[in-house]
């Protein structure tokens, strides 16, 4: 008996050893992105309109997350899933990861806030939350189906890989930090609530780059251009007097907190026509994205073990 006992037990470990080596790791990017055409990002996702194949237009925003994508998968199995929660691409990403046999799916989602709806639907698309998004308009979700474990890591928010990139654009813009105001301006939300906790976590951006770059100020702002016509409004007037008050004793550098060229980076420019200012780079393309990305997903993965 004490000899089966002892068999039982290795046979056991054996299995559980066995059963780790199996185990596969693999990172599901979930990003923003433009369904139109792109050469670089179809074998990832994004739809190439048939009979466009050779003529497609720029499609920066693709392009950028692309390269994310190379910069990561010599290392690990990854997917994209173009999109705002948008079920269909989160569910065809995942079946591709599984083809390639991964068992475990670091879910990451290449935005700029959690605090959005979008995340929160995707978290319920993975099954990782039991109702959709406080603030979504959506009344249901089909939720993804798997035989993976999935978990999934916040947005961006206030990593310091962000504010590294923020304050690389910012010293982009200026000659002198000693004589320039930074302007960091967010999307944003369209609820109150959530674009509190925005500034909140902007305001570390800015903590960050302050202390850092020698500037004479640093300030946060959002656009919320998806909002009421009368919240956008507001926005648009605080941006522009903020970027005048600043004007009138220094240099101002206004710093996009956004993901990549190919968004709303004209329109938020273009709200300051007439006023002077340096207009900074978005997020992307930056090396410190696919370090986020890769820090995100080991860490993940780490839980799931």
């Amino acid at each position: 008996m004490p000899r089966f006992g002892r068999f039982l037990a290795a046979l056991v470990l054996v299995l559980a050893t066995t059963s780790g080596a199996e185990a596969k790791d693999g990172i599901l990017l979930l990003a923003h992105g433009n369904h139109g055409p792109s050469g670089g990002a179809g074998g990832h996702g994004a739809p190439v309109a048939a009979g466009h194949e050779h003529h497609a237009p720029p499609n920066p925003w693709n392009d950028n997350v692309e390269l994310v994508v190379k910069a990561v998968q010599a290392k690990y199995p990854i997917e994209v899933a173009f999109g705002m929660a948008e079920a269909p691409s989160i569910q065809a990403a995942i079946a591709r990861l599984e083809k390639q046999g991964v068992t475990r799916i670091a879910a990451i989602p290449l935005f700029v806030s959690s605090h959005s709806p979008i995340i929160g639907n995707t978290r319920y698309i993975l099954g990782l939350s039991d109702s959709l998004a406080k603030y979504t308009s959506l009344k249901t979700l089909p939720r993804a189906e798997m035989k993976a474990k999935v978990a999934m890591s916040p947005a961006l928010d206030a990593h310091p890989l962000v504010s590294e990139i923020l304050l690389d654009r910012a010293r982009a813009l200026t000659k002198d930090a000693s004589k320039t105001a930074v302007v960091l301006i967010a999307h944003g939300p369209n609820a109150e609530e959530e674009n509190r906790l925005w500034l909140k976590e902007m305001a570390a951006h800015a903590a960050f780059i302050r202390e850092k770059g020698g500037f004479t100020a640093v300030e946060v702002l959002t656009h919320r251009n998806d909002a009421s016509p009368e919240i956008k409004a507001k926005a648009r007037e605080e941006f522009r007097a903020r970027v005048l008050r600043n004007g009138k004793t220094s240099n101002v550098a206004v710093v996009p907190l956004l993901m990549s060229a190919g968004g709303i980076e004209g329109q938020v420019q273009g709200d300051l026509d007439g006023i002077p200012h340096a207009f900074g780079d978005p997020l992307l393309p930056h090396p410190n994205i696919a370090k986020w990305v890769e820090t995100q997903a080991q860490d993940l993965w780490k839980g799931m073990r």
